[in-house]
Formats: structure tokens, sequence, C-alpha cells
């Protein structure tokens, strides 16, 4: 027989961690243009990217905070050379079969809605984990990074996969609400449910700017 005591036991805790000054990175997955440019490769092929443009704002929100607060802002972009070096990833969007997230190309590069500066990180990735082959890691070691905000596209795929992978390497991911989008919206609340339980902290824009303009506060106090 089930006692009450396990009965009413949770099977997790939810995470709510404090953003440390001097060791909070923000991570802004794949903002390009294919994916969020209505002349971009996904709308042109006819992929709804209604979901991720609303994405833009609250990340741009995001970044201005996180400048203020002497965060630094680091910017993945997907993509590949052909489709040799895209792995089963190709087979799963045929639509890219052509063209779309190639490297060098108008579409793989930054959308300029965004504020991606000169003096950020950049880190070239093409698969859905922005730390898989690639220097994401060795740049936040570096930072002395031990928690990393988390925004971009797409929720449900690059998003959660960074996420996942930053767990595995012992950083405190918090993936910002608002500030991250998917071409298939109804994924978008479970992926951040499946985040929150045993991943990472699921955080609103609000509290992430609150929490960085704090920051900024001490940082400015005489």
């Amino acid at each position: 027989m089930t006692s009450d005591r396990q009965s009413s036991a949770q099977p997790f805790a939810l995470a709510s961690w404090r953003l440390t000054p001097g060791r909070t990175a923000l991570v802004v997955i794949d903002m390009q243009n294919d994916f969020l440019s209505p002349d971009g490769w996904y709308a042109q092929a006819g992929v709804d990217i209604a979901h991720m443009r609303q994405s833009i704002a609250p990340t741009n929100a995001l970044v201005s905070a996180a400048r203020a607060a002497g965060a630094t802002v680091i910017w993945t972009r997907h993509g590949f050379r052909d489709g040799t070096d895209a792995g089963v990833f190709a087979s799963l969007r045929p639509f890219l079969k052509d063209g779309g997230l190639r490297q060098g190309t108008w579409g793989y590069e930054i959308s300029k809605e965004v504020d991606a500066r000169p003096e950020d990180w950049f880190v070239d990735k093409n698969r859905l984990s922005g730390f898989y082959a690639t220097n994401l890691d060795v740049i936040l070691r570096g930072l002395n990074a031990d928690t990393v905000l988390i925004a971009g596209v797409l929720t449900n795929q690059c998003v959660k996969a960074t996420a996942v992978d930053a767990n595995y390497r012992d950083y405190k991911p918090i993936v910002v609400r608002e500030a991250t989008g998917t071409t298939l919206p109804h994924l978008h609340d479970p992926a951040l449910e499946m985040i929150a339980v045993g991943i990472g902290e699921v955080r609103g824009v609000e509290q992430a700017v609150a929490d960085l303009s704090a920051i900024a506060d001490r940082n400015n106090a005489p």
C-alpha cells in the first residue's frame, strides 16, 4: 500500500537560480535570416515563421539588459557548407535540399532585426546543440560563466538541445520563455516544460530583464 508520504512526493524540484555578476552569459540561438526573415528560406518554402518572429523584440530587450549588466552576448549560427555536413538533419528537412542555412549566404547571417555587434562572440554549428563540435564551452569557461541565459530559435530543437548540453556540462541554463520561438507553436510550451523538469530554469523575459538590471544597478552604484 502506498503511503501518504510517497503519494505526495514531488519527483522534481523547479530550478530558481540567481544571476551572478561576472559569471552570467547570454547565448542567443540561431536568430538568422533564413529562420526569421519573410525573405528567408523558411518563409519562402512556406513555413510559418510568425511564432519565431515574436521572439525578436523580447530577445532585443534581453540583449540590451545583458550588455548593461556586463554579461557577454554569444550568438550561434546554424548551417552547412552543403548537404554532406548536415548529417541526418538534411533528410528530416527536405525543403533544405536545394538551399537554406548555407554558410556564406545572406540567409545564414544573423538578422539585422536583432542587436548583434562585432564585439560579441559568434559560434558556428551544424548540429542542434550549440555545444556539439563548437568552441562554445571553451568560450564560457574562459569567461568563468556558471549561469547561461538562453534565447532564440527553435524552442523544441536547438534551444532545448543547447540547454540540455549546458546541463551536462554543469552550467545552470535559464531559458527565457518569450525570447524563444518555433515553427510548431503547439510544441513551444511542452518543450519549455521538459526543460523545466530536470534540465534548467524557464524564466519570463520581464523577470530576466529585471534581474539583469539589478546587476547593472549594483555595478553602477557609487
